[in-house]
């Protein structure tokens, strides 16, 4: 896996119990859509609170991308 950590632009939904579900996000020019979300969890960096997704995309690739709460801003961690 490469490490990116660049800032991306995704399509999720937030349920009102708190959950987030990401859906889909642009990478490049391109449109990756979440086939399924095999792992999430939460992890305090220097008090940044970010939310981890590993994604599966194609049944096969699979990309880390992480929501950050404070600024509401999704990375795309690894690829």
């Amino acid at each position: 896996m490469k490490i990116l950590n660049e800032p991306i632009k995704v399509m999720a939904i937030f349920y009102t119990n708190g959950k987030i579900e990401p859906i889909k996000f642009r990478l490049y020019d391109k449109v990756v859509r979440i086939e399924r979300v095999m792992k999430i969890y939460e992890e305090n960096i220097v008090g940044n609170t970010r939310i981890v997704f590993v994604c599966l995309h194609r049944g096969r690739d699979i990309f880390e991308i992480k929501y950050e709460t404070e600024s509401n801003i999704w990375y795309l961690f690894k690829k």
